[in-house]
């Protein structure tokens, strides 16, 4: 369900990052919606906004988004980052990162002790293959 929920955030925001992926996350603590968001124009990843919206209620959460978190520093800080400062328990992803500049946060999240799940979406790929 908040796969799912990341992946409609992220095709009602499809294009607003263009040319880069527009990706959706979803921060579940105990079982409720405690933030969300998607890619946002200019540049702030889905992760950073969903857990700036999710606040303190991050810690121990689950975060659902729909592309690898990014673990280099690009445009934005790394996405990585975020999610082991907000505390995240476990990241469930829709999709493996295409781009191997932006790719490995799945190894950089283990490393800290997240539990990382990759979900392995057929939409998620399809979202970020356009």
């Amino acid at each position: 369900m908040s796969l799912q929920r990341a992946l409609d955030l992220a095709a009602a925001a499809r294009g607003r990052a263009y040319p880069k992926p527009t990706v959706g996350a979803v921060v579940v603590q105990a079982g409720e919606i405690a933030g969300e968001g998607a890619t946002e124009t200019g540049g702030r990843h889905a992760e950073v906004v969903a857990l700036e919206a999710a606040g303190d209620r991050a810690r121990g959460a689950t975060l659902y988004v729909t592309l690898e978190p990014c673990a280099h520093h690009g445009t934005t800080p790394p996405c990585t980052d975020a999610v082991i400062a907000a505390g995240i328990e476990r990241v469930v992803f829709g999709a493996r990162d295409p781009n191997p500049e932006a790719a490995g946060g799945e190894e950089r999240l283990r490393a800290a002790g997240v539990a990382v799940e990759d979900a392995d979406s057929p939409e998620a790929r399809e979202q970020n293959e356009a």
